[in-house]
């Protein structure tokens, strides 16, 4: 790494965490102020509801670094044109290519690194100030009853039933199936299910058992069966499963479930497509910069911030815009989630090379 590079790196570095820590804080503070009316209001302890805004300021660091790095790019690269140390490189015989591409390397290495912590740290952190969020500083009020339940507990058990009381942890006309990787090769069909609190289990009354094989189906009647199923009543009620909860991992193994079971998995698969795209984002977000940059190389910071604004906000919208698009059916899940990379990325390669010539 000659020296050059890392003075180069250092003078993008610098803006960048600055740019992150001001962007996240910002978000963070407008999150925090809208949800003001029911943090006053709420019975949680106040370390309960720090930690619950504490754990959500991962997922917002992530989602703002692409605006960090355009304006960490616009800072870096203005400055050492008004300092006159670009002409100085010029004058030595430095290609123009040489004189940015240093910041183009780091961007990519951020983008590595946000990839990283999205996959390790952000889901984590997010899932537990969601959950907490819910339960304890605002929790939302469950219905006793829930009809047409259907519930995939894990990528082997799949329940569906009429109705689901609460209160009473009952189930009428509970179908249980087990699926394996050729199908359903089970089924508990019963006309009711108990919750037994002490065995953790759901006892399925009165009902058929049933075993497909390849010669057949074949049926055992019960009248009482303790069944595997150990998830409470609680834990069938039917929620969405936020993606940003997951991890590329997890995303990908529940949209096959979903797709298993009947549903429509194009939303997880555009999330998991945008899980890959979003943090390479911020390579693209830098090449768009290093252009603009030489374009406002006499503006000031005041106006980098501005134009980093409006360029994050743009870019944000086009990913927007790409994710209904593929969660409606409009476009396939890995065009709806590198649509706003592939529109920047040409955008930027053409400023890019204008400069070059």
């Amino acid at each position: 790494m000659t020296i050059y590079t890392r003075y180069m790196m250092k003078r993008f570095l610098t803006p960048l965490v600055f740019g992150l820590g001001l962007f996240a804080i910002l978000i963070f503070l407008g999150d925090t102020f809208d949800k003001m009316n029911y943090i006053v209001k709420s019975k949680a302890s106040l370390l309960t509801i720090l930690e619950c805004l504490w754990l959500g300021v991962p997922y917002w660091a992530t989602r703002v670094i692409p605006m960090a790095t355009l304006l960490a790019t616009l800072v870096a690269m203005s400055g050492f044109v008004q300092s006159g140390e670009w002409l100085a490189t010029q004058a030595c015989g430095l290609e123009t290519r040489r004189f940015w591409l240093p910041i183009l390397w780091t961007s990519l290495a951020v983008s590595v690194l946000a990839f990283v912590a999205q996959e390790t740290v952000m889901p984590a952190a997010w899932a537990r100030s969601r959950r907490l969020w819910r339960e304890k500083v605002h929790p939302e009020p469950e219905y006793s009853m829930y009809s047409d339940v259907a519930v995939a507990v894990d990528d082997k058990l799949f329940i569906r039933t009429i109705l689901l009381r609460l209160k009473d942890g009952t189930m009428e006309r509970p179908l249980l199936e087990r699926v394996g990787a050729e199908g359903v090769y089970s089924q508990l069909d019963a006309r009711a299910a108990a919750w037994d609190g002490a065995a953790k289990r759901w006892v399925f009354q009165s009902g058929v058992e049933r075993t497909f094989t390849p010669e057949g189906v074949i049926e055992q009647p019960f009248q009482t069966k303790v069944s595997d199923l150990d998830a409470s009543p609680a834990d069938l009620i039917p929620r969405p499963i936020n993606p940003d909860e997951m991890s590329l991992r997890e995303v990908l193994s529940y949209s096959h479930r979903v797709g298993r079971f009947g549903g429509s998995p194009r939303e997880y698969e555009v999330a998991a497509q945008s899980k890959i795209a979003y943090p390479f984002a911020n390579l693209v977000i830098c090449a768009l910069g290093i252009p603009i940059a030489l374009r406002l190389r006499k503006s000031s910071r005041v106006v980098s911030f501005c134009v980093a604004l409006a360029v994050s906000f743009a870019y944000l919208w086009c990913m927007e815009v790409g994710r209904a698009m593929g969660v409606g059916g409009r476009l396939p899940p890995w065009a709806a989630a590198w649509m706003a990379n592939a529109g920047f990325g040409v955008l930027a390669a053409a400023l890019i090379h204008r400069w070059d010539l």
